[in-house]
């Protein structure tokens, strides 16, 4: 009914708020924080699991963090936006505490971490990138 409506509705402006994009068959997962970027946290869903995404922002440096709390998440790249005004050089990726290759690359304020191969997380893993 018209109910269902209304409520998809709402979610549209939480997606809207977020930023957040996603792209299954690419394995592309990305945020762009309308609100409160320099700290911020938010849920959200993929294909076979959902989690958290969290990120805080300096004008220098951008701490942001994927944590799956159930199913799995194959990712192959990452986007964010960094803070207004810097342009990071180096992405630091770490896996469950373990090194993950990466490649940076910023266009139009975005900056996007293409991992070295896929990765498939499962629940109670987290995938943290720093950006400098």
């Amino acid at each position: 009914g018209d109910h269902y409506s209304r409520s998809m509705a709402s979610y549209g402006v939480y997606l809207a708020a977020c930023g957040f994009e996603y792209h299954g068959p690419k394995r592309h997962l990305a945020f762009a924080p309308r609100l409160s970027p320099e700290n911020f946290r938010a849920a959200f869903t993929a294909a076979e699991g959902w989690g958290t995404f969290s990120q805080k922002q300096t004008a220098h440096e951008v701490n942001a963090a994927v944590a799956i709390k159930w199913g799995t998440l194959q990712l192959k790249t990452l986007s964010i936006v960094p803070a207004a005004g810097s342009h990071p050089t180096k992405a630091t990726v770490t896996l469950a505490g373990t090194s993950v290759g990466a490649k940076l690359t910023v266009n139009d304020g975005r900056a996007t971490i293409a991992l070295v191969g896929e990765v498939t997380m499962a629940a109670g893993e987290e995938l943290a990138v720093v950006l400098e």
